[in-house]
Parts: structure tokens; C-alpha cells; sequence
């Protein structure tokens, strides 16, 4: 007995010393160099570009001017775990990763991406957490490069992440599809590149509005405009080559029987060429697919060259980031985008806008700014897995069937509804049409759905 005795003794005393360390610090991966370097519009302040973590309550990083009050999300915290709830990081809380773009092209993307994820996290864990275990939050800068995500993503799978909150960047989101799957975790992308969940993959599940729905509705839009000559001005990235190939493919269901492409690299810094080629062609309208800085240059140089053919954006400006940059120049602007950016507009019958406004207002008293819509992404994939967390326990596989099960979840964004063939989440009814005036986005008739 004794002999057994032993150790088991020091088995014991050293799974303690463990769980009482935390797990550890895993030292910093070694960061490859960002493959593209243009300059980006302006950010919010942000963290440093490395590693950053949100543990619970007291090691969160309070945002300024954030509320100690509960959560103002729809998940609410629940003081006893249900049967089958679990937890794999020390002092009982629920590790969350995170991927996004703190440094390179998309930093000013994924400025907003983290900023959102540390207030609701810190929302959360004030308010009780999920079922009485706090959320610690690891953020991994992508540097906007495909490459440093896969590095990024084998570090959390590492530190065994319950659930990875992906990349802002479609090319970054594409990089680790493997990964992810291999791994067994859940990913939901605050990317809008419908080709991660084309074919479904089990895991990975798309966060912000569909790119074929978005394409599609610009489409329509422009036959209830009448236009049926087209010229597409999209970058190389993952996101803009998509939304190219879709508007290219489903043109002639909309009446736009020509449709022609201009191409431009991320780290371009001007588009007067591809501009000057477009206003001396026929085409009746241009549509402008990508993300980032070039969209404010875009609609500058649109406006010196004085183009005729009206000149219609992706979701991806519906956004302080493009609208304030781009100033006078953007106003008669069309563009798609979803649901947040027009929350005081919509009814207060619609259970959104009361989310909408409650977070605005947290987000503008924590950090002095409007939330541009990729901080309305992080709010949606964070309360995905807080309600998936709160219904089914936080092991990896039980997060991701109860996310494949949500309906009817209502976020900032709309209305979520997953299943086992369809991971896009969001529909058609939570897509508008929007205009720019007077510096900001006011709806147009064609949305929600019509």
C-alpha cells in the first residue's frame, strides 16, 4: 500500500500546483513578417500587436468608462452550471480564442475586433460570467497575413481554447480552415467569405452577413435601378476575389447582361487607372468589393476624375472607418450592409435595436468612438457562444452542436439561425441597401428582405 501510496501522493500535489498556475505561459510564437503593407485608415487606439489576454474580473483590462453594471448582452449569467458543463482553464474559467488583424492592412478592422471582445468579455465576467465561470479571452494578431494566422491559430489550439472567434481577414479565415476542423473546435469568422463554409465544414460557422447574399442584393438593387451594364472594382484578397466571382455568376438572373472586372492590389495607393478605364467604358455602374484603406482613395479619386456611373460599395464601409476618411466625397454613396449600422432607424418593435443602442452607447463611454461594424461582428460570435456555453457546457464539441442548433437568436445584427446544412447564419431579412448623406448611412427602400 504504501509503495501505491507514494505516488499517487505526488500525482496529486502535482496536478495542484498546476491548476493553480493556470496552465502556464507559452512563450510568444515567432511572428512572420506581414506579406502586404499598405497604410491603413486611422484605428482606435489599440493593445500591444502580440498576445493579449482577458482573464477573469480582476486580470480583465477595463476598458475606460465601461459600466461594473451586468452584462447588457442578451445572455444573462446563471449562478448554477447544468449537468454536463465543463471547463478547461484553471479557477474555473471558459478560454476563448480570438484572431484578428492588431497590426498590418486590416489593423484598423481589427482594432474594433478587439476592442468589442474586451468590453462584452468584461460584461460577462462582471455580471457572473456563463453559468458561474468567467471568461479569459486570448487574442492572437494575424498582422493581416495568412501565414501568421496559421501560426496565430496552432498557439490557441495549444493552449486549448474551448472555441476560436476567427479572423477579420477572408484570406487569414481560409488559412486555418484546416486546422480548426483537425483540431475539433468551433470557429465563428468575422470574416464574410462564404467559401469557408463551402462546402459546410462541422466547425466553422460564418459570423458577419453572407457574401452571396450581399452580392446578390446589390444585384437587385441595381435592376430596380435599371442597370444592366456593370463593372466590378475588387482586390486580390480572399473576400474581394469572392464577392468578383459571385457578382460574375449570378449577374444574369439580375438582368446585367454585362459585367466586366478591374483588379487592384491591397497595398495600392492609387486607382486612377482602373477609374479612367471604367468612366470611358459603357458600363452604367460600378460596384466596389474589398475591405480597408483603398475604399476611401477609391471614392476621392472617383470623385476628382468625375465619374457619371453611380458608384456602389460592399458591406465592409458601412463603417466610421470609410465614412470619416472619406468625408464629403462619400456622401450620394450606395452601399450594402447589415443590420447595426442603421439601428436608430429601425422600429423599437424590432428586438434588435435595443441591443444596437445599449451597445453603442457602452462601446462610444469605453473608447470615445462609434462601433464600426466589425465591432457589431465581435458582438454577435461573442454572444454565439455565450448562449451555445450557457445551453450546453463549455466542451468543444457540445459548443459547436448547440451553436449548429441556434434559432431565433437576435444579436446587433439581426436574427441567427444555424442547422447541419446551412452554417451561414444570418438571412436575407437583416441585409439593407444603405446611402450615404450628410457623412452618415440613412437606409433606402430596398432591404430587410424587399
Amino acid at each position: 500500500m504504501r509503495r501505491l501510496f507514494t505516488p499517487v501522493l505526488v500525482m496529486l500535489l502535482s496536478a495542484f500546483i498546476l491548476a493553480g498556475c493556470g496552465g502556464g505561459g507559452a512563450a510568444t510564437a515567432t511572428t512572420a513578417r506581414p506579406t502586404t503593407g499598405a497604410a491603413a485608415t486611422s484605428a482606435p487606439t489599440t493593445g500591444a500587436a502580440a498576445t493579449t489576454s482577458s482573464a477573469s474580473a480582476a486580470a480583465a483590462t477595463k476598458p475606460a468608462g465601461s459600466s461594473a453594471a451586468g452584462t447588457t448582452a442578451p445572455v444573462s449569467a446563471a449562478t448554477v452550471a447544468p449537468a454536463g458543463t465543463t471547463t478547461t482553464a484553471s479557477g474555473g474559467t471558459i478560454r476563448i480564442g480570438m484572431i484578428t488583424s492588431l497590426t498590418g492592412p486590416y489593423n484598423p478592422l481589427g482594432g474594433f475586433n478587439k476592442q468589442a471582445a474586451d468590453l462584452l468579455v468584461k460584461q460577462i465576467n462582471d455580471g457572473g460570467g456563463i453559468n458561474g465561470a468567467k471568461i479569459e479571452l486570448q487574442i492572437e494578431d494575424d498582422q493581416s497575413n495568412p501565414s501568421q494566422a496559421v501560426t496565430a491559430v496552432k498557439k490557441l489550439i495549444a493552449n486549448k481554447v474551448v472555441a476560436i472567434i476567427g479572423p477579420v481577414f477572408s484570406s487569414s479565415c481560409v488559412a486555418i480552415l484546416d486546422d480548426v476542423e483537425t483540431a475539433k473546435i468551433p470557429m465563428i469568422t468575422q470574416c464574410a467569405a462564404d467559401s469557408v463554409i463551402t462546402p459546410i465544414r462541422p466547425n466553422v460557422f460564418l459570423g458577419p452577413q453572407s457574401t452571396r447574399l450581399a452580392a446578390d442584393q446589390l444585384l437587385g438593387y441595381l435592376k430596380s435601378e435599371g442597370k444592366t451594364k456593370v463593372t466590378v472594382l475588387h482586390d486580390s484578397t480572399e473576400y474581394g476575389s469572392l464577392g468578383w466571382n459571385i457578382l460574375k455568376a449570378d449577374a444574369s438572373k439580375y438582368g446585367v447582361t454585362g459585367i466586366d472586372e478591374q483588379l487592384y492590389e491591397l497595398t495600392a495607393t492609387t486607382f486612377i487607372p482602373q477609374l479612367t478605364k471604367i468612366k470611358n467604358s459603357d458600363a452604367q455602374a460600378v460596384i466596389s468589393w474589398g475591405s480597408g484603406a483603398p475604399a476611401v482613395t477609391i471614392t476621392k479619386e472617383y470623385k476628382q476624375l468625375g465619374l457619371t456611373q453611380p458608384l456602389h460599395f460592399s458591406g465592409a464601409q458601412a463603417s466610421p472607418l470609410y465614412l470619416k476618411p472619406a468625408g464629403d466625397a462619400a456622401n450620394g454613396i450606395v452601399m450594402q450592409c447589415q443590420l447595426a449600422p442603421l439601428g436608430k432607424y429601425l422600429p423599437d418593435s424590432n428586438p434588435a435595436k435595443a441591443l444596437i443602442t445599449k451597445f453603442d452607447a457602452d462601446f462610444q463611454a469605453a473608447y470615445n468612438t462609434p462601433p464600426a461594424q466589425f465591432a457589431y461582428n465581435t458582438y454577435d460570435a461573442v454572444q454565439l457562444f455565450a448562449n451555445a456555453i450557457k445551453k450546453g457546457g463549455a466542451d468543444p464539441a457540445k459548443i459547436r452542436d448547440a451553436v449548429e442548433q441556434t434559432k431565433g437568436f437576435v444579436t446587433v445584427d439581426g436574427t441567427y439561425n444555424y442547422s447541419a446544412t446551412d452554417h451561414t447564419g444570418l438571412g436575407i431579412d437583416d441585409l439593407w441597401i444603405a446611402v450615404v448623406k450628410d457623412g452618415a448611412l440613412t437606409p433606402t427602400k430596398y432591404g430587410n428582405g424587399k
